[in-house]
């Protein structure tokens, strides 16, 4: 009997990442976590998919959980339609540690535009008025050239799902956020730091969307690379802190799958990263990159935004005359996405060489 290739990916992961146990390891520090994202795309058709694979993460009871965006598949982002989402991650029964997508706020239909297109298409102003379709144009070509609706969708974030230092859900987990006074990044508090048995986790608010490096809106556009330059500050802060206390591993997190999505370049090759080193994501991919070299030991990198279940060794180079290989210590996993409501188990033992196991997770 055929094996499919998602069951092909699945035991390599299990094999090649997981690893047994080394004998004499009986201190190792053993946990597990899931991770998901790229949610409900499809509102209530997605609700009782959701709800189970919901009721089977409670089950398995892990540590905590991480959502690493896009909780919807397209919407106005509104305060109600956040409410919503908050209702689902008071399902969840042990922690939620949350980082955004490009849909909750970068790709958000501002309802002022929704509104006048609705008059136009209902005949209350008919579509051969000029005055009102020089009023839409003039209304959407704002909406474009500001940016406003993007950066209140924001900041709408900010203050529902960050504006304490706590996971989400009833049952929380304390987390480091960044909002002293003193620090030249205080805004971006949705950006969280925490430690479970010897491991460091982080999240980082790189998202889908080119990372909203566009010139279409100035506002837009100067926010996207202070976020940026904040990402690359918090991705530094997350390594010096695992140096300081001797973590064992480095795990970090972000909606945005910023890998090319072929195969790579060349044989012993890294992955190409979107838009190039000088892009929207490359000062990211060139701080992981570079800060998982130094820390040497074993680093595992979270995305979504792709909508395909794959684990892969994105920095991996190599040649004929390597001993080890240089990016062998970082693991991507990018997680399932709608059609597939699934999550993703994540095993974790500091006593095995690579630390990190992993294993689909789904209700059907």
């Amino acid at each position: 009997m055929g094996v499919s290739p998602l069951m092909g990916r699945v035991a390599f992961a299990l094999v090649f990442f997981g690893g047994g146990r080394p004998g004499g390891a009986a201190q190792a520090e053993q946990f597990a976590f899931v991770a998901l994202g790229d949610t409900a795309y499809n509102g209530e058709a997605d609700d009782k998919a959701y709800a189970a694979l919901i009721e089977r993460i409670n089950q398995v009871r892990p540590a905590f959980t991480v959502h690493i965006g896009d909780v919807w598949g397209g919407s106005t982002c509104l305060e109600e339609d956040h409410r919503t989402i908050l209702g689902w991650f008071a399902r969840y029964e042990q922690p939620v540690v949350y980082t955004p997508g490009d849909n909750e706020w970068t790709d958000c239909v501002d309802p002022h535009v929704l509104e006048a297109y609705g008059r136009i298409e209902e005949g209350q102003a008919l579509p051969g008025d000029m005055q009102a379709m020089a009023a839409f144009r003039q209304l959407t070509s704002r909406a474009a050239r500001s940016g406003q609706w993007v950066l209140t969708s924001l900041e709408r974030i900010r203050l529902l799902y960050f504006g304490t230092p706590h996971s989400l859900v009833q049952r929380k987990m304390p987390l480091v956020r960044h909002g002293a006074v003193s620090d030249p990044y205080a805004e971006f508090v949705e950006n969280a730091r925490w430690s479970q048995g010897g491991v460091l986790f982080a999240t980082v608010h790189v998202v889908g969307s080119m990372n909203v490096l566009s010139i279409a809106s100035a506002e837009a556009a100067a926010q996207a690379v202070r976020r940026n330059q904040a990402n690359v500050a918090r991705i530094q802060e997350a390594f010096a802190e695992a140096e300081r206390t001797d973590a064992k591993a480095v795990v970090l997190t972000m909606h945005g799958s910023f890998f090319d999505k072929g195969p790579a370049s060349g044989q012993g090759k890294a992955r190409g990263v979107l838009g190039g080193r000088s892009g929207p994501y490359g000062l990211v991919a060139t701080a992981i990159q570079d800060l998982s070299a130094a820390f040497d030991k074993r680093v595992l990198l979270i995305q979504g935004d792709d909508h395909e279940f794959m684990i892969d060794r994105p920095f991996l180079t190599q040649s004929e005359t390597d001993h080890r290989p240089k990016g062998s210590n970082v693991t991507r996993l990018q997680v399932f996405g709608a059609p597939e409501i699934r999550a993703v188990r994540i095993g974790v033992d500091t006593a095995t060489p690579r630390v990190f196991s992993f294993a689909p997770l789904h209700a059907d």
